[in-house]
């Protein structure tokens, strides 16, 4: 597992390596690296996804970068390209380095991600709602709005749109328990 400051110290030293060898990179960054490292959502995450650039010298750096820190090859991997469509999903700057651009997708668009991806597991369903709660959305159909309007129609399945159901109602569950929340804490100064 990865946490935060992991992947800020690997993508240091990507770079470093990269200013090495006089080589200009790009990574946009998807899935729980963005949303540990512009969200703080998560603690830590399996891998880095991201689509990056010249893919073939940054694919030789990060196994460099695997093998000297007993790393995983797939720490950082471009398995999520399929799923990115840089020319709908905003993309937002994260860090620039000496040799290394870091972009993150926007809010919409990793919440779009995460609602096609509509995988049975935790980390998605509350990845969704944090990104619920940024976007402060208001009802169901503006999260299918999302989706319908940042990805191929080929993902947007009917296990999507239930995923997308669920994830809604469990955000505005933790919407209302957040406001009872500050309500009680309210009421307790008086």
């Amino acid at each position: 597992m990865l946490n935060k400051e992991d992947i800020i110290e690997y993508l240091e030293e990507l770079n470093r390596r990269l200013a090495q060898h006089d080589i200009h990179g790009e990574l946009l960054l998807a899935g729980g690296a963005a949303l540990s490292l512009v969200y703080n959502a998560r603690n830590a995450t399996q891998d880095i996804d991201a689509v990056f650039k010249p893919s073939n010298e940054i694919r030789k750096v990060i196994l460099d970068i695997a093998e000297e820190y007993d790393l995983e090859n797939d720490w950082l991997n471009d398995g999520v390209k399929g799923f990115i469509d840089t020319d709908k999903m905003g993309v937002q700057l994260f860090k620039e380095y000496s040799n290394l651009k870091v972009n993150v997708i926007d809010t919409q668009g990793l919440l779009a991600m995460k609602l096609t991806s509509a995988r049975d597991n935790e980390k998605d369903l509350s990845d969704s709602i944090v990104l619920m709660k940024s976007l402060n959305i208001k009802t169901v159909e503006e999260a299918y709005e999302i989706v319908e309007k940042l990805t191929p129609k080929a993902q947007q399945t009917p296990q999507s749109f239930f995923f997308t159901q669920l994830a809604f109602e469990q955000y505005i569950e933790a919407k209302s328990k957040d406001s009872q929340s500050s309500s009680l804490k309210e009421e307790d100064f008086y």
